[in-house]
């Protein structure tokens, strides 16, 4: 291939990307305004400037771009989380990883997750890419459980299974993002990750044992 045609090919693709970006920013917009129900193609369409054509051409259907644009902000979300965790040595500092980063990108992007939230369960998602969903879910969560083996292993963590495990550390920071997200919790950010992060360490932390 000539330096013209590897040009133009990379042009033609930065364009269907930017393109493709502009759809699911339109989405994101009309369903975070007026709720899933106003996102239909031709809406998207006038607010995107992207044409038809284009937008069947990335989602193939209104249900395909409701479950592209799911897709694309958990993955946006997971790669934020992933890099912070990564900085994190031991599982208490795990943990206040966690909660501090899924705080803060929330409430950096609370359209964004007021959708991750809301609509996990929609048909159109679930039809279109819980397969898919329930793949990529155990390829992230992996790692991170077992980053906290060896806390398990040396009795500073309980030895709970791991959906326990899970729901301890990532239900109550759910749970209080969408009461947060929705206008029913006067704690800022900032201050309700610091409590949480102790609640929730406090729940996994192995009893102290005391020596005789």
């Amino acid at each position: 291939m000539t330096k013209t045609a590897t040009s133009q090919t990379s042009l033609r693709e930065t364009r269907a990307s930017h393109s493709r970006r502009r759809a699911l920013e339109a989405a994101l917009a009309l369903v975070d305004a007026q709720g899933v129900a106003a996102m239909t193609i031709e809406e998207v369409r006038k607010r995107s400037g992207v044409s038809i054509g284009s937008l069947y051409h990335h989602f193939r259907s209104r249900e395909g771009l409701l479950a592209g644009l799911y897709q694309d902000l958990l993955a946006r979300y997971r790669a934020v989380l992933s890099a912070e965790l990564l900085r994190c040595d031991g599982a208490r500092a795990l943990v206040e990883g966690f909660v501090r980063t899924h705080i803060a990108w929330a409430a950096a992007n609370q359209a964004a997750a007021r959708f991750l939230m809301e609509y996990r369960h929609d048909p159109a998602i679930v039809a279109a890419s819980e397969a898919e969903l329930q793949s990529s879910t155990a390829e992230f969560i992996r790692p991170i459980l077992a980053r906290l083996k060896p806390a398990m292993t040396a009795g500073e963590v309980r030895d709970l299974p791991a959906e326990l495990l899970l729901s301890l550390v990532f239900g109550p920071v759910q749970a209080w993002l969408k009461l947060w997200l929705n206008g029913h919790s006067g704690l800022k950010p900032d201050a309700a990750a610091e409590r949480l992060i102790e609640l929730i360490w406090a729940a996994l932390a192995a009893p102290t044992r005391n020596t005789p």
